[in-house]
């Protein structure tokens, strides 16, 4: 009955196929829409937005509900699932919220719901997770990601999805509600502004600052060879004040609206600015002000000598027509204004638009202070300037799909992987060569798994399973698109080898030479026969009942996850390639317990998880009937007389009668070796036989040599 059930798998392989169709046809999300408010839960907005203070209701088009500070919106709180319903690896919905604030940048984010069968209920990859989506917080809108997936293991591709459904979700909500200027290149945003007081001007950089002692000055002076500098302004103690400089662009309304004590100054001052025109705003404290005496001399060229600005190279100064001076409160009325005002010295230059200036781009601001007498000498204080982010407009970038991201990010990978099936190819290409040196065989094939398990499994984590197998069918029928397929760059590598070496050659390829977990039993059966483990090899009648376990567990977990009984992804956990590859054993002990059991069996059994028990195996083996080339090379006396391949083949895939069973064969080359070993395969024993026959003193083959065959 068994053999029976086995064969018509074989002969109607296109039955279950059309069962795993209708089944990604019929397969249900799993997450609920709508009723965001309810999913706020307070644990969520503590990552969302924790600074919001109050909200809105849920409403607009795309949904969102509006967080508040006080009376003002500081974010727009999202779901993905109700906007863009983007989905992950699993090709199952996900839902992340989030938050975006009116100025475009992301205040967190959060996986409330998702099934992706490395991440979910995982102990170490879903806070791994959780801490990649939180660090979102600030993140722009606009500009390439600085934040990179790589810690969440194994799962950079759910990562990058997750991340890119956020910034695609914000942006739809944002367009629905904040009208924003469009440019096409880096534009400075002088009409938008908002209230902040001097120290939070400090704070973010719209001012700038230069605090010097005279101990500093002394120190500068020094290091030039000059002692005891004479000065304008004598040097006092070391840790006296000699000057504290502010200074800043005065364009934006953010920034002149603060400095000049508000909007409507601000904008009564602007009209003074001639078209393509720039002012930067000076104030000083200390008895070395900023501005000195000399722009008042002629013979001075009126030129300020105590500052300047430097940008790209180029030197920038002032002369007196530039130059405002405004009143203080510091000298004349201390303590009724406030900021820009309340320091002894304030003014503004203005720039003639003659000068080649960029506002958007940093520029620098250099103090200058110089000995008197007739061989001055100069040290220079630079400070750099950087306008915040906030006031440069930008245009909006080409989205990057997270496919060019992740083949961007594994470029160094993808070459590794490609020389790797270079090489790969190069084996069966020359297999007959290869195979005429039983220690180069050797030395080859375990140096290729080798790498195939701590490269491609430990280090790169390329591990094809049943779960690829599955997203792969069933998201055409889920409304993935190409992207889809190419968001993992080393898995997409090594499906395709994969599909076009099962049609070409058959499924040893991949089970063979580059499954990881396969390298691992095959490496450690090695071993466990060098130290004189007994090896158990069922008849070949049993056999035959033990290879349909792996069709059985292929169709189960077909079944169970293409239907969505199992939502979870449970039932691929009878691949114990996450547990032993994936997460090199870093898991709960169960899955551990399980992983090194299937290991311990192959200690006497070679591969006996992929003959007998593992899906993937199961799908690849049933479509080896599709297979056009046999590459082995067989004789006619294969099976009858000789046995020697049959003896020699470590997973019995060489039936009685001497056929290979290309179905069940790993393509490990062993039974070649012994084809081409003149010294033990029967058929070339005799005729080496023959070919000595008459010749005196030639070494003979014995007799043992036949009979051991």
């Amino acid at each position: 009955m068994i053999s029976w059930l086995l064969d018509s798998f074989r002969r109607h392989l296109s039955l279950p196929l059309l069962g795993v169709i209708a089944l990604a046809i019929a397969s249900p999300a799993l997450a609920q829409k709508g009723k965001l408010r309810e999913r706020l839960t307070p644990d969520v907005m503590a990552i969302v937005h924790p600074g919001a203070e109050w909200l809105g209701p849920e409403e607009g088009s795309p949904p969102a509900i509006a967080a508040y500070k006080g009376d003002k919106v500081a974010a727009y709180i999202f779901s993905t699932l109700d906007i863009v319903n983007a989905r992950a690896y699993s090709v199952i919905p996900f839902d992340v919220i989030a938050g975006v604030t009116p100025e475009g940048r992301i205040t967190g984010a959060k996986a409330v719901f998702h099934r992706e069968p490395y991440v979910y209920q995982d102990p170490i990859r879903q806070p791994q997770l959780d801490t990649f989506l939180a660090a979102e917080a600030g993140q722009p809108l606009n500009g390439a990601p600085t934040i990179r997936p790589d810690y969440v293991a194994q799962s950079t591709i759910t990562a990058r999805l997750m991340r890119a459904a956020v910034h695609d979700t914000a942006r739809l909500v944002l367009n629905a509600r904040v009208s924003r200027q469009s440019v096409t290149v880096p534009t400075l945003d002088v009409d938008r502004f908002e209230l902040k007081s001097w120290d939070e001007l400090i704070a973010d950089g719209s001012v700038g600052r230069i605090r010097l002692t005279s101990g500093d000055v002394a120190s500068a002076f020094a290091r030039l060879g000059v002692a005891d500098p004479a000065l304008d302004e004598p040097l006092g103690k070391p840790d006296d004040l000699y000057t504290d400089v502010f200074f800043g662009l005065l364009d934006p309304a953010a920034i002149g609206g603060n400095v000049l004590s508000g909007v409507r100054n601000f904008e009564d001052y602007r009209q003074r600015i001639p078209p393509g025109g720039h002012a930067f705003f000076m104030a000083s404290n200390g008895p070395y002000d900023f501005h000195g005496s000399n722009h008042w001399r002629k013979e001075n060229g009126f030129r300020f000598d105590r500052v300047r600005i430097v940008q790209d190279g180029k030197t920038i100064g002032f002369v007196h027509d530039d130059y405002q001076k405004f009143l203080t409160s510091a000298r004349n009325a201390p303590g009724t204004l406030q900021g820009f005002h309340a320091q002894e010295e304030a003014g503004v230059f203005i720039l003639s638009p003659n000068v080649s200036f960029d506002p958007v781009k940093p520029w620098r601001l250099e103090l200058l202070v110089t000995t008197t007498g007739q061989n001055p000498v100069t040290v220079v204080f630079p400070f750099d300037y950087k306008l915040p982010a906030t006031l440069i407009l930008m245009p909006d970038e080409p989205v990057v799909a997270p496919w060019v991201e992740a083949w961007r990010d594994a470029r160094v990978n993808v070459a590794i992987l490609a020389l790797l099936l270079v090489v790969l190819t190069g084996i069966f290409a020359f297999q007959a060569q290869l195979s005429r040196s039983r220690r180069a065989h050797k030395l080859v094939r375990n140096g290729f798994l080798l790498v195939v398990l701590v490269w491609l499994g430990w280090t790169a984590s390329a591990q094809l399973s049943i779960v690829n197998v599955i997203n792969y069918v069933a998201a055409p029928f889920r409304g993935a698109d190409i992207g889809y397929y190419l968001a993992e760059p080393l898995m997409v590598m090594i499906a395709a080898y994969t599909l076009v070496s099962l049609v070409l050659f058959g499924r040893g390829v991949f089970c063979g030479w580059l499954c990881p977990f396969g390298a691992l039993q095959e490496l450690l059966a090695q071993v466990s026969r060098a130290l004189g483990v007994p090896q158990w090899s069922p008849s070949f009648a049993l056999e035959k009942r033990l290879w349909m376990g792996k069709y059985i567990a292929a169709a189960a977990v077909l079944v169970l996850m293409l239907s969505g009984i199992d939502g979870s992804g449970a039932s691929t956990e009878i691949e114990p390639f996450k547990t032993a590859i994936t997460s090199k054993f870093t898991r709960a002990w169960p899955y551990v317990l399980y992983a090194g059991a299937l290991l311990a069996i192959g200690l006497f059994s070679e591969r006996a998880y992929c003959r007998f028990l593992c899906p993937l195996g199961g799908v690849l083996a049933a479509l080896d009937r599709l297979h056009l080339i046999d590459l082995l090379k067989r004789r006619p006396e294969c099976g009858n007389p000789c046995h020697l391949c049959e003896r020699s083949c470590p997973v019995r895939a060489i039936e009685p009668t001497g056929k290979i069973n290309m179905a069940e064969c790993f393509q490990c080359l062993d039974c070649q070796v012994e084809y081409y070993d003149d010294k033990r395969c029967p058929p070339l024993v005799a005729a080496a036989k023959r070919s000595y026959d008459g010749k005196a003193g030639a070494a003979m083959p014995t007799a043992a040599m036949v009979k051991n065959a």
